[in-house]
């Protein structure tokens, strides 16, 4: 029996899979998102045997906000992202774009407004912010216990910004403004 533990790859990915299920995923169904009802989204494992997951939400004045979880095999971080877009014309409901192609949100220009949660929205210089920029990431571990305090305080991390939703919304809009698109993402140029 080593004395040192090395978790594979795939439990990595199991485990950060699970904390975004159990932590996450019902924090932002609380606070009105839905699975993305773009034919193009993806809300479990992906081509590539990883893990995506696509939520949006409407706002009252026709405002799509979504969400991407992205959990990658071979690295130990969680990524989200969120991005918002103003839709013409207006949308009553999120099921109005039920099946339609949402390839365009994810593309350029449209992502170029995306904001990675604790990375690009970091206020003051970087150095005394480390904590912060790191914290959606499976830290190194040596032992079991190792890795069950990490996953402790990734949880503990996700859970709390997950429900810290709105924190993550209003800096959106501190760097960014919405970019006005078709239903299908497709920039509308004001005239």
């Amino acid at each position: 029996m080593g004395l040192f533990y090395r978790a594979t790859p795939k439990e990595l990915l199991d485990i950060r899979n699970k904390i975004i299920l159990e932590t996450a995923i019902p924090s932002f169904f609380k606070n009105g998102f839905k699975k993305s009802p773009f034919s193009t989204a993806w809300f479990a494992r992906n081509a590539h045997k990883d893990f995506s997951y696509e939520l949006c939400r409407l706002t009252s004045n026709s405002r799509l906000e979504i969400i991407d979880i992205y959990i990658a095999r071979g690295d130990r971080w969680i990524k989200l992202k969120l991005n918002i877009f103003e839709l013409e014309p207006q949308v009553d409901s999120i099921d109005q774009l039920n099946n339609v192609d949402g390839l365009q949100f994810v593309l350029p220009p449209n992502s170029l407004t995306e904001m990675h949660w604790r990375s690009d929205d970091i206020k003051g210089p970087p150095l005394f912010r480390l904590n912060y920029m790191f914290g959606h990431k499976l830290k190194s571990f040596h032992t079991k216990g190792g890795l069950a305090r990490n996953i402790k305080r990734l949880t503990k991390t996700v859970q709390t910004d997950s429900d810290n939703l709105e924190y993550f919304v209003k800096r959106w809009y501190e760097l960014h403004y919405p970019m006005r698109t078709s239903w299908t993402g497709l920039e509308i140029r004001p005239e």
